[in-house]
C-alpha cells in the first residue's frame, strides 16, 4: 500500500503569552500560506494548569486549521535548549556520528542519558594547515520535549517533528530567500519572556544568543514611562505595532 506524502506542513509556536500556527503549502517552488491561527493564554491560570491553559490556547489557534494529511512542526524555546558549534579534525563520513557523540560529553552540562541530541555538519573550514569540520549541535533534556509533547497531546495534536525556535526562523528566512552567500544577517525573536539572536552568515548558522528578556520588559518600561497599568501598557504596545505594519 502506498501512503500519500503530506502536502501541507503546520508550524506551531507555543510561548507563555500567546499560541500561534500557521499552514503553509508548497506549489511549483513557491510558498503559500494557507490558514493562521492565534489565540492568547490565560496568564491567570497558567501557574494553576499549564499544560491544561496552553492546550486549550492550541485548540483555539488551530479551531480554523485541519492538521490532516499536514507534517506537524513544533518548536522549543531557545533557553531551553543547548546549541553548540564544536569544530572536528576532518575526517571519514562514516566515523562523524561516533565523534559528534563522544564530544558532545564536553559541550553539554547534562549527563548525556538525560537529554536527547542531535547535530547536522554546517561546514568545512580551514584553520591554518589543518582542515575541520563545524557541527551544530542540540541538546534538549527529555523533560522539556516530554513537556511540548503533553501540551500538543492534550489538544489532541500529535507533532511530527521538533526543532528549536531560533532554528526554524532560520529555516522560515533561507525559505524565503533571505539568508545568502556574502551576506551576514540577525535574525531576532521576541517573545514575553525571553528573546533570541540567530546570526547567520553566508546562508550558515553562525551563533544564537538566548536572552532573558522579552515583551513582558517592554510593556513594563511602556508602562512606567506612559504612567499606565501593564494591560493599558499592552494595548499601547500593540496599537504601535499595528501601525507600524501598515
Amino acid at each position: 500500500m502506498l501512503f500519500a506524502k503530506p502536502k501541507k506542513a503546520i508550524g506551531i509556536d507555543i510561548g507563555t503569552h500567546s499560541i500561534k500556527a500557521v499552514q503553509r503549502s508548497r506549489s511549483g517552488g513557491r510558498l503559500r500560506i494557507e490558514a493562521a491561527g492565534y489565540a492568547l493564554v490565560d496568564r491567570n491560570q497558567l501557574n494553576v494548569d499549564p499544560v491544561g491553559t496552553q492546550a486549550n490556547a492550541l485548540r483555539e489557534a488551530i479551531r480554523n486549521i485541519s492538521p490532516a494529511q499536514s507534517v506537524v512542526v513544533g518548536a522549543l524555546p531557545g533557553q531551553t535548549v543547548v546549541i553548540r558549534y564544536p569544530r572536528l579534525p576532518e575526517m571519514p563520513e562514516d566515523r562523524v556520528a561516533a565523534a559528534i557523540e563522544k564530544e558532545a560529553g564536553q559541550h553539554i552540562p547534562y549527563d548525556m542519558s538525560e537529554v536527547f541530541l542531535d547535530w547536522t555538519l554546517l561546514d568545512t573550514v580551514t584553520e591554518g594547515n589543518n582542515k575541520l569540520l563545524k557541527v551544530l549541535l542540540v541538546a534538549a533534556k527529555h523533560e522539556i520535549i516530554d513537556s511540548r509533547v503533553q501540551i500538543a497531546e492534550a489538544a489532541d495534536i500529535q507533532y511530527s517533528m521538533l526543532t528549536v525556535d531560533s532554528l526554524a526562523l532560520a529555516d522560515a528566512a533561507e525559505s524565503c530567500d533571505f539568508l545568502r552567500v556574502g551576506e551576514t544577517v540577525a535574525l531576532v525573536n521576541i517573545g514575553l519572556s525571553s528573546s533570541s539572536i540567530h546570526f547567520v552568515k553566508d546562508g550558515i548558522s553562525s551563533f544564537i544568543r538566548d536572552v532573558n528578556w522579552g515583551g513582558r520588559e517592554l510593556i513594563q518600561a511602556i508602562a512606567r514611562a506612559r504612567r499606565v497599568d501593564y494591560e493599558q501598557a499592552e494595548k499601547l504596545l500593540s496599537s504601535i505595532a499595528e501601525e507600524e505594519a501598515k
